[in-house]
Formats: C-alpha cells, sequence, structure tokens
C-alpha cells in the first residue's frame, strides 16, 4: 500500500503542469487573435477613408464636367475674339466673357483660389437647379468651393473655325478634392464641335 501512495501525488503533479501549458498556449492564441483583430480594424478604416476620398474626387470631377459643359453652351451662342483678362478678375455667372489671344491662363490652378485671393481668375458657375450648397465646414452634399471656367480664343483654325480654350475647375466637399478639366472647342459656319479633351 505504500508504494501505491507515491503514484497519485506524480499523477496530480503531471495534471497542473498539463493545466499550465493549456493556460500559456490559450493566452498565446488570444495575442494571436487580437493582433489580427487590430490589423483588420486599422485596415477597414484605410479602406473606409481610400473610399471616402474616390468619392469626393469624383464629386468634383463630375461638378467640373459639368461646369465645362456650361461654358461650352454659353460660348456656341456668344463666340468673340475676345477681351483682356487678367488675374484677380473673377466674374459672375451672370456676366461671362471669352479672354483674348494675349489672356492665356497662366495657371489653371487660379481657378481653384478663393475669389478674393489676388491670384484668382474665371466665371463663377452656379447651376439653376439644383443650387449647389457651398460651404467650408463640409457635410453631405456640400462643395468646398464654387465651380468657375475660363474660356479663352486661341485663335483660327484652317478650316476657318474659331478655335476656344476652355478650362473648369471644381472642388468636392474639402479642399483637397479638386478637379480641372480642359477642351478645345472648334466654332465655325458648321455645328460647334470639341475638338480634344471632351
Amino acid at each position: 500500500m505504500k508504494q501505491v501512495q507515491p503514484l497519485i501525488v506524480t499523477a496530480r503533479a503531471s495534471q497542473r503542469r498539463d493545466s499550465g501549458f493549456v493556460l500559456i498556449a490559450s493566452l498565446l492564441i488570444l495575442v494571436v487573435l487580437t493582433i489580427i483583430a487590430v490589423a483588420m480594424f486599422r485596415n477597414f478604416g484605410l479602406q473606409e477613408k481610400m473610399a471616402g476620398n474616390l468619392r469626393e474626387k469624383t464629386r468634383a470631377f463630375e461638378l467640373a464636367q459639368s461646369t465645362l459643359k456650361q461654358a461650352e453652351t454659353w460660348l456656341k451662342q456668344n463666340s468673340s475674339t475676345g477681351v483682356a483678362c487678367a488675374a484677380g478678375q473673377v466674374q459672375a455667372a451672370t456676366s461671362p466673357r471669352i479672354c483674348d489671344l494675349a489672356s492665356p491662363l497662366a495657371d489653371p490652378n487660379s481657378l481653384l483660389l478663393a475669389s478674393t485671393d489676388g491670384g484668382a481668375i474665371g466665371i463663377v458657375y452656379q447651376p439653376a437647379s439644383p443650387t449647389l450648397n457651398i460651404t467650408q465646414s463640409g457635410g453631405a452634399d456640400t462643395y468646398w468651393q464654387a465651380p468657375r471656367y475660363y474660356i479663352q480664343y486661341i485663335g483660327q483654325a484652317a478650316s476657318g473655325h474659331r478655335l476656344y480654350r476652355v478650362t473648369a475647375g471644381a472642388y468636392g466637399g474639402n479642399q483637397n478634392a479638386v478637379a480641372i478639366v480642359q477642351s478645345i472647342y472648334a466654332i465655325g459656319s458648321s455645328t460647334p464641335t470639341c475638338v480634344s479633351g471632351c
């Protein structure tokens, strides 16, 4: 009987060592799962930011395209060789104009400057319907600044058509989402056509 007792004690000590190993293995698995979960959440946040930035960039591009089309539509009925234009001349949508050959748009980014900036230039575009919600505080369906366009007469083609460079710039919902688009538009005796950038 004295020999049976040490066997029972040895079995109990072995069980204690086994349950300690299970605890350590469980903690290691928990740490690994925590690291994986944190990485997934971080990746999800990054993808959400990328999707938001893409949405705002797309909104800016679509508004710039709409502004460009508005400028081309106005140009169809009001073609001329233009007038002298200079930086700091931001015009209201009610008084668009064509800039002459000597007034190139030196920096398309000047369409994106605040209207109060001395280097800002262009004609403000505000669609009749729906009106744009312009605010720098952000929010759903808002734009950072009203879009603008610039029309410049660039000369006469060999075909007799007058050529115009139409540039439009627009913001999305924040100051980092911007788009600038440009087209060369020909107007002559036949139907007006967009030559490039359409």
